[in-house]
């Protein structure tokens, strides 16, 4: 049982999956999709792969290749995706009974169940199940520990012979032969600085790392090292955690489609940001006593680039938007600075506490302030619940509705986006959905 303790569900080339989803003239052909703005590649098929595409390359630099290879380039979709990773989350949940989601495309899952007798096989009737339910395919991996589920979800997706399900138990991790098809930047939690120093030391594999002595490990590197190397030897260092924590801060930041110049232009986008971050404040039940703005122009403009940032301590818990909006607005007559042209703003709560059944007052908070704030919560409580019905924003702040060319001005740059997307409720604020949370705000989610 302890060889197969967990396993990891890897969506393969997420965002282009979702895509083809969507459109299913799609398969077949290659595919890339576009970051925020389009600014560079964020996910390829395996048909782009072939020709060379590079994760990360910027797109100007490749369009003209794009173009002779005829590879469909899309914008992303952020909010799309992150409903269809509901999807694939459900279906997975219904398969195990502990599930730690990692990211947008990834989860761990407890496959420690005495009742499954061939987990291999038990994995590749969830993985058909996923691509029934969902039409996303997935890669699994089957070990002891994350690392090694990682290593192993990596191994079936390269290797078609798995069936796209393979198990990492003792007699294949033991091999040293095996593991030193793995290089060092490529293991979980070693990271390109760590692996670079590995490699000055001669370690260029998982093999050489494993053979490598404990206490040496700990002494050059650090405990988090240590952990990676018991992990690779099948010692479970990070165990599943099925229950989600509460946010330690909210950020909400995106570039503009083009640059901004006026102080009345910049208001718009960042009020627009707060209000997306006080929702998702409110999502997670919290507060916060700190928000943080922060403006600049493009690290490329020549003349010299500007970047400015300000707090604000509010001496109660907030959560509504109106005070957010109010203290931002302040912020940015402090730091705006005029004649410079504004690439991208952006809001950071913090300093969060539970407010999900009662708010820390002052000593000398009076009863009026207190019954304020309580009003505050049902109402913010109220339009949440009427926008998530809805599945757009009907009910937002007034400053919020401003004419439509001024959205222009920073709307982000999305070439490449279906049409469909276009038309749909993404042009609204975002609103969390019932189905689970938000992995990350898509800059189409503020184009109202």
């Amino acid at each position: 049982m302890h060889d197969r303790m967990m396993a990891l569900a890897d969506c393969n080339n997420f965002f282009v999956s979702c895509e083809r989803r969507a459109d299913s003239s799609l398969d077949g052909v290659p595919v890339v999709v576009l970051s925020s703005n389009d600014g560079c590649v964020i996910s390829r098929s395996n048909e782009a792969k072939m020709l060379g595409v590079r994760m990360g390359v910027p797109y100007f630099k490749v369009r003209d290749f794009l173009a002779a290879n005829k590879v469909t380039v899309r914008s992303s979709s952020v909010s799309f995706y992150s409903e269809v990773s509901a999807e694939v989350m459900d279906c997975i949940k219904r398969h195990s009974d502990a599930v730690e989601v990692y990211s947008i495309d990834e989860c761990f899952f407890n496959m420690a169940i005495a009742s499954v007798s061939d987990p291999a096989a038990y994995c590749r009737s969830l993985r058909n199940a996923v691509w029934d339910s969902c039409r996303i395919p997935v890669s699994i991996g089957i070990a002891p520990t994350k690392t090694l589920c990682k290593l192993a979800s990596e191994h079936a997706k390269k290797h078609a012979e798995t069936g796209g399900v393979f198990w990492l138990d003792r007699s294949v991790y033991d091999d040293a032969g095996f593991m030193g098809r793995f290089l060092c930047r490529d293991i979980w939690g070693i990271g390109a600085a760590r692996a670079k120093r590995l490699e000055d030391h001669g370690v260029l594999t998982a093999a050489d790392f494993m053979r490598k002595d404990e206490m040496w490990v700990r002494s050059v590197f650090d405990s988090a090292a240590l952990y990676t190397l018991w992990e690779l030897k099948g010692r479970l260092m990070y165990p599943i955690i099925s229950e989600s924590s509460d946010p330690k801060s909210v950020r909400v930041s995106r570039s503009f489609g083009s640059p901004l110049v006026a102080y009345e232009d910049l208001l718009s986008p960042l009020r627009c940001f707060v209000s997306a971050a006080a929702r998702q404040l409110r999502m997670s039940r919290q507060a916060a006593r700190r928000m943080s703005i922060h403006i600049e122009t493009s690290r490329f403009m020549r003349g010299g680039c500007y970047a400015a940032s300000r707090d604000a301590v509010f001496p109660e818990p907030k959560f509504w938007d109106a005070d957010f909006i109010s203290a931002a607005e302040d912020i940015l007559r402090d730091i705006y600075v005029p004649g410079y042209k504004y690439k991208k703003c952006g809001v950071v709560l913090s300093s969060l506490s539970d407010i999900s059944c009662a708010a820390q007052m002052s000593l000398f908070e009076e009863r009026a302030g207190s019954s304020l704030c309580e009003r505050k919560r049902n109402a913010a409580d109220a339009v949440d619940a009427i926008n998530a019905e809805c599945g757009r924003s009907v009910i937002k702040p007034a400053v919020l509705y401003d004419p439509d060319d001024a959205q222009r001005k920073w709307a982000p740059r999305s070439e490449h986006r279906r049409q469909d997307v276009l038309k749909s409720k993404e042009n609204n604020l975002p609103v969390c959905g019932r189905r689970g949370p938000r992995f990350q705000n898509s800059a189409s989610d503020f184009i109202r």
